[in-house]
């Protein structure tokens, strides 16, 4: 009974009861296994390449085929979503870690911190992630996917306003007010009050981070900005096919429909989470 009345028992019920944020996890955990587990398992490399099997059809020997170059599509897709949800994931971390301690202390302490805080959150958001992330790969080095700097940089606004709001919303409590009467100091407060009540706003944050880097991460490869072939990713890969989209299809539907399948999951994922973790709202 003591688990079930917990918050977090709650969350996770009503997070597993949706049919559709269990599926959407599911195809997640499936795609990252296959970009970051079966390229060891894989006969090809993403870098073999046999001009005498060109543009072939799917085959027992290569499932998805091959392309222009006749290297495999399940090597090249596997690899090239290792390199995109690679990146995807430092640059939500290095915003989600720098926004989020920005965030709390903006929100938790006010005073002069908190508007000089806001006045560089606020040049952030004014700044277009695309034209961010393209001057930190110009300026650091062409083709290196320095971008993902420029990519962190831009995430770091979303997660600094939205974590201040939390922080802001729970630090005028009257329990917050009482651990200051009894002795505690800030920092105590804060991880043992403000850091647990502001973490499922920022849990869901994190979910949305990764999907809007994701698609801003292939658009930049479509664009041939950072990663530069012969290395794969999701978007060049995109980028290399779309001259083939009538005669050959699958060289652009594959990596298109790994693009969409991933962004939508991890949509639903994060609504799935919204919906479960909104139930702790007013536990404290």
């Amino acid at each position: 009974m003591k688990n079930e009345k917990s918050p977090r028992s709650r969350a996770v019920r009503i997070f597993f009861s949706d049919p559709w944020s269990v599926a959407a996890t599911a195809v997640l955990l499936l795609l990252v296994l296959a970009c970051f587990v079966l390229p060891f398992f894989l006969k090809y490399s993403y870098l073999d390449t046999d001009f005498t099997i060109k543009l072939q059809g799917p085959s027992a020997e290569h499932p998805l085929g091959t392309d222009l170059l006749g290297r495999d599509m399940v090597a090249r897709l596997a690899y090239g979503g290792r390199f995109t949800l690679g990146i995807t994931a430092l640059a939500t971390v290095i915003a989600a870690v720098i926004g989020g301690v920005l965030g709390l202390l903006s929100g938790y302490w006010g005073g002069r911190l908190d508007f000089y805080v806001m006045r560089v959150v606020d040049a952030l958001s004014s700044i277009p992630s695309l034209f961010l992330a393209i001057v930190m790969e110009c300026a650091l080095g062409w083709g290196q996917g320095n971008f993902v700097y420029g990519l962190a940089i831009a995430a770091i606004a979303p997660f600094a306003k939205i974590v201040r709001a939390a922080a802001l919303d729970v630090a005028g409590n009257e329990y917050i007010e009482a651990s200051r009467a009894l002795g505690a100091s800030g920092l105590q407060v804060m991880r043992r009050h403000v850091l647990h009540n502001v973490l499922p706003v920022f849990i869901i944050q994190i979910v949305n981070c990764l999907a809007d880097t994701l698609i801003i991460c292939t658009i930049l490869g479509y664009m041939q900005v950072g990663i530069n072939p012969p290395t794969p990713e999701w978007g060049n890969l995109f980028h290399l096919g779309k001259d083939y989209i009538r005669s050959i299809p699958r060289l652009t539907f594959l990596p298109v429909a790994a693009i969409v399948l991933t962004t939508v999951s991890l949509n639903i994922v994060g609504n799935g989470l919204r919906d479960s973790l909104s139930t702790t709202g007013g536990d404290r």
